[in-house]
């Protein structure tokens, strides 16, 4: 049922080099307006839009998650391209690990590791 997200941006060119560089994959769509980056029937889809200026005003409104297999490994990641970490990985009491970062917009981004 969920089909994917849409993150509004003034800045496409770096909203798009950021998650490239933070999820290791290209994008399979790219022009002047927007950014897709494709997961199976899931879509990460990064757009310009006129009534989008500046930093995310109300960051914590939205949180997008990741699923990764490994949460430390993904934090070093997060430390290697300089990204303004907000909760350092831990352990959650129903047992997996989150570890919440924000991306050049400040957007408020989560790695989650379930096992």
């Amino acid at each position: 049922m969920f089909a994917g997200i849409i993150i509004s941006t003034d800045n496409l060119s770096k909203m798009n080099d950021f998650y490239v560089k933070l999820l290791e994959v290209q994008p399979d769509n790219y022009n002047d307006s927007h950014s897709s980056f494709h997961f199976n029937d899931f879509k990460l889809i990064i757009t310009t839009h006129d009534k989008v200026k500046g930093k995310a005003k109300d960051k914590y409104r939205k949180m997008i998650n990741f699923s990764v297999d490994d949460i430390y490994k993904w934090y070093e990641k997060l430390k290697s391209l300089n990204v303004k970490i907000v909760q350092k990985p831990y352990q959650e009491e129903w047992g997996g690990y989150i570890c919440t970062f924000e991306d050049i917009d400040e957007n408020i981004v989560q790695f989650i590791q379930i096992r």
